[in-house]
C-alpha cells in the first residue's frame, strides 16, 4: 500500500518515511489496507518492510504499546457485491449520475467502518477469519431471506452461499451484527418471512437488530424483473404480522429485535411508535426510527424555542411526500406559536427517480429547484438532514451553494439543532447565510438574498 501522508513529529517521520513509499509488511504480515495498518501498528515491537524506488528497507522499532506510526495509506480498493439481486437500487438509477452510484458495494470493511450493508456472499474463509481476528464488529448484513430457493431467485445466487453458517461462525466468535430484510411483496414475505426472522432470532445474542424495509422501485426499471410496490393495505398487514413477533421478543430478551422501517408505518397511516420501541435507534440510518427521533428531539428542543422573533421571518421546510403529513401535524403547530415566524412545509416530488419514490433523502438539487423556483421560499429554506452525501453533494452532483444561488434565498441543511435555524433566521439585514451555516458579509443589501 502506498503511503500518502507522513505526520510530523511521529515515528514514521523520525524514520524518514516519505509520501510515495510502499508499505509492504508489518511484522511479516502483508498490509492490505488502513485497517490492517491500524491493527498491527499498535504492537510494542514493530518490523516494517518498506519499498522506495524498488529498494526494500526493513525497520525494527520498539515503541509504546498502542502508539501509532503516523502514516496514512492510499484509499483501499472497494470489494464489489457478489450478487445480482432483482431489486437492486443500483440497476434502477437514471443515466447521468456520478460513477459511484452505479457501483455495487459489497465490502465487509465498509460495513464495519460506515455501517454499509453487505450480503456476505463474497465472504470466504479468509474474510471471515479476518473479521474475527481483527474484531471488525459490528457487521451490517443484508440477509433478505434464508430459504435457499427463494434466496437464489431473489439474489441471483449461482450456488448456496450458506449465509446462516457464516452468521453462526461470526456469532460464536462474538461478532455483533445488524441485519436487514428488503421485503419484496409476493416473494420473501408470508411464511418465508417468518422463517427468516426466526432463523435469525436464534443468533439473538449477537444479532442485535433486524430491520424490515420495503423494496424501493424507481421509474427506471427497464428490462428488470417485475416487482410490486408496498401499498397501504400491504403495509397494514405487514405491521399486524410483525407486531406480535416484536412483542414476543421483547418479553423474552428485553428488546424488540425485529423493527419495520418508518415507511411501513407512514404508508399504513399508523402512528410512529414511541422512542422505547426502537431500543436505542440502532438502525436509524436505515430509516428505522428516524421520524420518531426527529419528533422526540423537536419536542425536547421546543422547550427552549423563542417566544418571538425580533422581526417577521418566513421559513420553508422542504421534504418528500412520505413524511409530509406527519411533519405538518407534529411540527407546524409548535413553530407557528412563535410570534413573527411564518412556516410552510413544501412537498417536493421526485423528478429524478419518479413520483413513486417519496423519501426526502433521495431528492436531488434539480428536484428542489424545479419545485420551488416559482413560489419562493421565504427567508430560509431548510432541507432534510440526509439529503447530501459525505462530500456535500446531492444525488445529481449539484451543491447547496448552487441551489442557494439559483433560488436567491438562504439554504441550510438541518443539522439537528433548531437553535441554528433560528440563528439563521434572525441574522442582520446585511448578512447572507452561506450553505454551510456560516454567515458571510454580503456585497449588497439586496432583499432578494436577505435571509
Amino acid at each position: 500500500m502506498r503511503i500518502v501522508q507522513v505526520e510530523p513529529d511521529t515515528i514514521a517521520a523520525d524514520l524518514g518515511l516519505q509520501e510515495g513509499d510502499e508499505l509492504l509488511e508489518i511484522n511479516g504480515r502483508k498490509i492490505l489496507d488502513s485497517i490492517d495498518l491500524r491493527f498491527h501498528e499498535t504492537e510494542p515491537r514493530v518490523e516494517l518492510k518498506v519499498s522506495r524506488g524498488g529498494e526494500v528497507t526493513i525497520y525494527e522499532i520498539e515503541k509504546g504499546d498502542g502508539e501509532a506510526m503516523g502514516i496514512e495509506l492510499e484509499e483501499m480498493r472497494v470489494l464489489a457485491c457478489g450478487n445480482d439481486c432483482i431489486f437492486c437500487f443500483v440497476d434502477q438509477n437514471p443515466a447521468g449520475l456520478r460513477p459511484g452510484l452505479y457501483f455495487r458495494d459489497g465490502d465487509y470493511r465498509l460495513s464495519f467502518m460506515y455501517g454499509n450493508y453487505t450480503t456476505m456472499t463474497n465472504a470466504g474463509p479468509a474474510i471471515l477469519r479476518r473479521i474475527i481476528d481483527q474484531r471488525l464488529s459490528p457487521q451490517y448484513i443484508s440477509v433478505h431471506v434464508t430459504d435457499y430457493e427463494v434466496r437464489r431467485r431473489l439474489m441471483g445466487l449461482k450456488k448456496d452461499d450458506r449465509i446462516l453458517e457464516k452468521i453462526r461462525l461470526l456469532h460464536d466468535h462474538g461478532i455483533d451484527m445488524h441485519t436487514q430484510i428488503v421485503l419484496c411483496p409476493g416473494i420473501n414475505d408470508g411464511e418465508v418471512l417468518k422463517k427468516t426472522v426466526f432463523d435469525l432470532y436464534q443468533f439473538r445474542r449477537h444479532i442485535i437488530s433486524l430491520a424490515i424495509v420495503p423494496v424501493g422501485l424507481t421509474d427506471h426499471r427497464f428490462g428488470l424483473t417485475e416487482l410490486s410496490r408496498v401499498d397501504a393495505p400491504y403495509a397494514v398487514a405487514l405491521l399486524e404480522r410483525v407486531g406480535p413477533w416484536h412483542r414476543q421478543f421483547r418479553r423474552e430478551i428485553g428488546r424488540g429485535f425485529v423493527y419495520p422501517s418508518d415507511e411501513f408505518f407512514l404508508v399504513a397511516g399508523h402512528r410512529i411508535p414511541p422512542a422505547p420501541y426502537y431500543d436505542g435507534f440502532q438502525q436509524i440510518e436505515n430509516g428505522v426510527g428516524m421520524v420518531r427521533s426527529l419528533l422526540t428531539e423537536f419536542r425536547r428542543q421546543g422547550r427552549g424555542f423563542p417566544r418571538s422573533l425580533p422581526r417577521p421571518r418566513a421559513l420553508t421546510l422542504a421534504t418528500g411526500e412520505l413524511a409530509a403529513d406527519t411533519l405538518r401535524c407534529e411540527l407546524l403547530p409548535r413553530l407557528r406559536r412563535i410570534e413573527g415566524l411564518s412556516v410552510e412545509i413544501r412537498v417536493v416530488p421526485n423528478l429524478l427517480f419518479g413520483r413513486s419514490v417519496t423519501v426526502a433523502g433521495l431528492l436531488s438539487g434539480k428536484c428542489l429547484y424545479s419545485s420551488l423556483k416559482e413560489t419562493g421560499c421565504g427567508n430560509l429554506l431548510l432541507l432534510p438532514p440526509d439529503i447530501l452525501n459525505a462530500d456535500g453533494r446531492f444525488l445529481d452532483d449539484s451543491t447547496v451553494e448552487e441551489l442557494q444561488r439559483k433560488l436567491g434565498v438562504a439554504v441550510q441543511v438541518f443539522d439537528g439543532r433548531w437553535s441554528s435555524v433560528f440563528s439563521a433566521l434572525t441574522k442582520g439585514s446585511h448578512d447572507r447565510l452561506s450553505a454551510t451555516g456560516r454567515v458571510q458579509r454580503a456585497e449588497t443589501s439586496s432583499s432578494v438574498t436577505e435571509p
